[in-house]
């Protein structure tokens, strides 16, 4: 696993209810360079969120309690009320027809399926990241 140093300085939110998942992302995100913060639930990641609002947020879909299409309207409502813009991944090891189109349209940048390449992971956030400050400015 060869992953370049891209995310210095970023905070990234990693919500699965899979701790092995969860460790996976945090380890290879870490060795990026990002601060993560984990989170095994929708209602932990909004609390989360809400404290100290991360750079990104790579989140499954399928989690027990809910879902990554809740994580995304509690984030979108959030970002609205602030007016932010924080970019998401989709992550989620069942795709089937029409996920990857319900995700983007439920508010989500990406959509990776799992089992996934690291340095891909680390690529797409970095890229959500670059394409959100060249907007900005």
């Amino acid at each position: 696993m060869q992953t370049l140093t891209t995310l210095q300085n970023t905070r990234i939110l990693v919500v699965d209810d899979d701790a092995d998942t969860r460790d996976l992302l945090q380890v290879v995100l870490q060795q990026a360079g990002a601060e993560v913060v984990p989170a095994e639930s929708v209602d932990v990641a909004v609390k989360l969120f809400r404290c100290s609002p991360p750079h990104a947020i790579v989140s499954d879909i399928r989690l027990r309690s809910s879902d990554g299409f809740e994580l995304m309207k509690a984030i979108r409502e959030q970002n609205k009320q602030y007016r932010g813009y924080t970019p998401a991944i989709a992550v989620t090891g069942f795709s089937s027809p029409g996920d990857e189109e319900r995700a983007l349209a439920a508010g989500f940048n990406a959509y990776i399926v799992k089992p996934f390449d690291p340095d891909e992971m680390v690529k797409t956030i970095a890229s959500l990241l670059r394409d959100q400050t060249e907007t900005a400015a």
